[in-house]
């Protein structure tokens, strides 16, 4: 992994500057405001307006491995020109997603699959320690302690996912044995026909992403942390002294800069040598009332679709979107997570939806995230490219990140090296003065 060299000191005025004020950028802010460092954060739009807000807010730690899963891909992208597919790619972006694309499935892989699992496991293993920290240094996050409910429509499907979740997670302890429709509906009433067998995970949490970000924005503010927001960045400039930002409310040289832009953070790495393969995938939720409220989450597997219980109605959220146009609001896809998702409810009335939303969500094709220092330019740092683990990930992301700001070693960051992101050809080069990467041979 890139280490870095402090072979200077840092002027005190000079702050590090997070670019984009989504979940992740705002807990490095925090991690570093907490250890006395000058912040300041540039966010394009309004803090959280990315893929932060409307996405499910679940934090099953137990959980987590990168999305090219052994046979998943390849099913995703033999269907992902149907236009009902849950892996959907827009005409107008298929010339531009095929090495993407192709790289995925290349990853979708066995023995990948298992690497990525325990590179994540061992990312998120403190992960209810740090959502406790960030509430004991004052920021107003309440984690939910919430059941997982499984549903399938049909017992064998339910068994084969059983069996996948006890071969490749730990989580023998948690898993419930397999329930039929009866069983199910007494659980939560609200279930439909086509909820006929599953299964309960217990042990998992929940967050209300919208409210949270707004809580780590506040205490910032308050720690006198200043967010720009409406401040789009157009360039990072490193020096041999320092890292000049520009961007639409003015320059900002800084000790440090830390790209945490998520979808858009592939936009500010070209001149630094990096073709960072991180791609927007449009991901869309909704709000629905039940005439029954629900009081677990959710897991609609073979719909690819999640409902949580949140402010008193329940979230749908699911699909996956790549489009050349971030911004576009695809409607259809809306549509097609209704069908997906109505048969497993009852007495709910789908015209009256709430809160439609759609975000990108920062993909990648190995399904891993890019934490590091940027190869050759050692105050220049990444953490993005989290998929769909994003608000789960982002407080441990965080803290581990400033640790390796810091100058320590960080084993846990390797397997998410920048480094392993491809070089673009004629790159500006390093600055004079600027120490290009030191490497270190992992164990």
């Amino acid at each position: 992994m890139t280490t870095v060299n402090r072979s200077t000191r840092e002027a005190a005025s000079r702050p590090t500057v997070v670019i984009g004020g989504g979940v992740l950028g705002l807990c490095v802010a925090w991690e570093l405001a907490h250890r006395g460092h000058p912040v300041v954060v540039l966010e394009r739009d309004r803090v959280g307006s990315g893929a932060s807000r409307g996405n499910a807010g679940e934090i099953c730690s137990s959980i987590v491995g990168p999305l090219p899963a052994p046979g998943i891909v390849g099913t995703a992208l033999k269907n992902m020109y149907r236009k009902d597919s849950a892996l959907y790619v827009h005409p107008t972006a298929a010339l531009t997603m095929g090495t993407f694309l192709l790289r995925m499935a290349a990853n979708a892989t066995a023995g990948r699959f298992r690497t990525g699992v325990r590179a994540l496991a061992r990312l998120g293993a403190d992960t209810y320690e740090r959502f406790a920290a960030l509430s004991d240094g004052g920021v107003g996050v309440e984690l939910t302690k919430r059941e997982y409910l499984y549903l399938f429509p049909s017992r064998e499907r339910a068994e084969r996912k059983r069996a996948f979740l006890r071969e490749h997670y730990p989580v023998e302890r948690d898993l419930g044995e397999i329930l039929d429709g009866p069983e199910l509906r007494a659980l939560e009433p609200c279930l439909g026909e086509r909820a006929r067998s599953g299964f309960v995970l217990s042990g998992q949490g929940q967050v209300d992403p919208s409210a949270f970000v707004d809580a780590l924005a506040d205490a910032l503010r308050a720690d006198g942390v200043v967010i720009h927001e409406g401040a789009r960045v157009t360039r990072v400039v490193p020096s041999s002294q320092d890292v000049r930002v520009e961007s639409t409310v003015g320059g900002f040289a800084a000790a440090r800069v830390v790209i945490a832009a998520g979808a858009g953070s592939a936009d500010l790495t070209g001149d630094l040598g990096l073709d960072l393969p991180v791609r927007p995938g449009k991901g869309y939720s909704f709000g629905i009332a039940p005439a029954a409220p629900l009081t677990r989450v959710l897991k609609l597997e073979e719909a690819h679709v999640g409902a949580v219980p949140l402010n008193g109605g329940v979230r749908i959220a699911g699909t996956m979107e790549f489009d050349a146009r971030d911004d576009r609001f695809n409607r259809r896809r809306i549509r097609e997570v209704v069908n997906a998702a109505a048969p497993y409810f009852t007495g709910v009335d789908w015209a009256r939806r709430t809160a439609e939303w759609m975000g990108p969500r920062p993909m990648t094709p190995d399904g891993l995230p890019f934490i590091g220092a940027a190869p050759g330019w050692p105050r220049i740092f990444l953490a993005t490219g989290h998929n769909m683990l994003g608000v789960m990930m982002a407080p441990s992301t965080a803290h581990l990140l400033v640790r390796l700001i810091e100058g320590r070693d960080v084993p846990e960051l390797r397997p998410f090296d920048p480094a392993r992101a491809p070089r673009r050809r004629g790159a500006r080069p390093a600055a004079p003065g600027v120490p290009g990467p030191s490497r270190r041979r992992g164990k």
